[in-house]
């Protein structure tokens, strides 16, 4: 295997030109190598981490834990207490029983709701199968949030990876919009994060997924303020 480095660059250089709203959050389990690692952190990339180990390595190369996103909605206790011990303040969720961990464990953590897509991206690796809540689950998942007393900043989903259908992104944005529409009938604190998940290809792969991101955040958030996306 190698690895070049430029390349990576060029990568990071081109998600910038292309998703210019769209903060990049690397997934660590898709490659943890050091040299890469660092890379993205030195490019200003933040980091999606899944366990204990790859915090860990995150923070081993001087990466602020503020820049980091515990994407895990299925957290052991102990990995919850390493994230708050280390300061990593913002998980996903997509049940009422991590809900509960993260009020006993880790109050001050943020959340950010995971949700099934609306449909099959026919993606080889449909991740919604796994994990994410049903819309019909999202308003009792917000109300014990809010009942536990902790924040929901946002919503998370992924479309799937492996040649994912990119126009799937429009449903999913759009179902997205309508959670922050329940949270704010609920009259919690606004939310502002939207991650639109991961499985990018590069080349002409992504050129037509970052169209569709782009068209479908228009139609959903362009009159929105303060939305972050990653």
């Amino acid at each position: 295997m190698v690895l070049d480095l430029g390349v990576v660059m060029d990568l990071m250089h081109n998600w910038s030109k292309m998703l210019p709203t769209v903060q990049p959050f690397y997934a660590v389990k898709c490659n943890p190598n050091p040299s890469l690692l660092g890379t993205l952190a030195a490019l200003g990339s933040n980091f999606d981490c899944a366990s204990k180990s790859e915090i860990e390595t995150v923070l081993s190369l001087g990466v602020s834990p503020d820049r980091i996103i515990y994407a895990n909605p299925c957290k052991s206790v102990s990995h919850i207490n390493y994230a708050a011990s280390v300061g990593v303040n913002v998980t996903t969720f997509d049940s009422k029983e991590e809900v509960e961990k993260i009020r006993k464990w880790h109050p001050k953590c943020q959340l950010i709701l995971r949700i099934k897509p609306p449909q099959d991206s026919g993606a080889r690796n449909s991740l919604g199968l796994k994990y994410g809540a049903l819309l019909e689950e999202v308003p009792m998942l917000l109300q014990a949030a809010h009942d536990a007393d902790l924040t929901v900043i946002g919503v998370s989903f992924h479309i799937g990876s492996g040649g994912a259908d990119a126009k799937a992104y429009h449903g999913a944005i759009a179902t997205a919009k309508s959670v922050f529409k329940m949270a704010s009938k609920l009259d919690m604190q606004k939310m502002h994060v939207l991650d639109i998940g991961g499985g990018f290809s590069s080349g002409t792969e992504f050129g037509v997924a970052a169209v569709h991101v782009n068209d479908a955040l228009e139609a959903s958030f362009g009159n929105e303020e303060g939305i972050t996306g990653g």
